[in-house]
């Protein structure tokens, strides 16, 4: 029986109801083999750009009971993905936000064919709630949690066929985050200790020889923003 670590579970929640998956950058096919395993999913194709890791989701996909539903393919990015595979849901999680917008930037043909995405970038997150903005895709549904030491941020979205502009602070907190009506504990707990580490910069950059007008008012901007996304969601905190 696979189990899946707190982040991939949250991921794993995610790809619901799409019944055909590509999970890009698989690893070890894990998450495919979890959702086939548990009847969440009938189809999955696993896309590895390094021929390592390949080989490991190969190995492990061939050794499972679901080899039969279950491909694996050597490929860059969404190119891992055929038309006739049918696949409704791409996930590409566990890479930085700029590594994950190039990914998208490169398969504009294959997105053409998806009804969801699903998306967990380890840096950069506002970056990838801009770039699905700007191309169409909608933020649906959002997690943030608390795993191994780390906090991971995850998204689902589809596509829409009026553009989405979204404000500074859906950018960097997330629209459908801001807009629960009870925010996760890690999702508090996670700004608030970056709202403490940005009050400490901006402290030190205020107390500096010289200080630097430009990144006083950046980070200034940062924590007025955090501070107002807790003040938002404090009411609805789900402990």
């Amino acid at each position: 029986m696979v189990k899946l670590s707190k982040r991939l579970q949250a991921v794993a929640d995610l790809t619901q109801p799409w019944r055909r998956i590509a999970d890009i950058g698989s690893d070890h096919a894990h998450l495919p083999l979890y959702l086939r395993e548990q009847n969440k999913i009938d189809f999955a194709v696993c896309g590895e750009v390094i021929p390592g890791p390949y080989e490991i989701a190969a190995a492990h996909v061939k050794n499972s009971a679901y080899s039969a539903d279950l491909v694996v393919r050597l490929a860059d990015g969404l190119q891992a993905i055929q038309q006739d595979d049918q696949v409704e849901c791409a996930v590409i999680a566990g890479m930085g936000g700029m590594l994950i917008t190039q990914i998208l930037e490169r398969g504009h043909q294959e997105l053409s064919w998806l009804k969801g995405l699903v998306l967990q970038p380890n840096q950069n997150v506002d970056v990838v709630r801009k770039w699905l903005a700007e191309h169409n895709w909608q933020i649906t549904a959002e997690n943030l949690v608390f795993d191994e030491g780390h906090y991971y941020q995850m998204m689902a979205a589809q596509p829409s066929k009026t553009p989405t502009t979204y404000t500074d602070l859906q950018l960097l907190m997330g629209p459908a985050m801001l807009q629960m009506s009870a925010v996760p504990a890690d999702f508090t707990h996670y700004w608030q200790f970056k709202l403490t580490q940005k009050q400490a910069i901006l402290q030190q950059l205020q107390n500096a020889s010289e200080p630097p007008a430009d990144k006083i008012s950046q980070m200034a901007k940062e924590v007025d923003l955090i501070e107002e996304g807790l003040n938002a969601t404090n009411r609805s905190t789900n402990h």
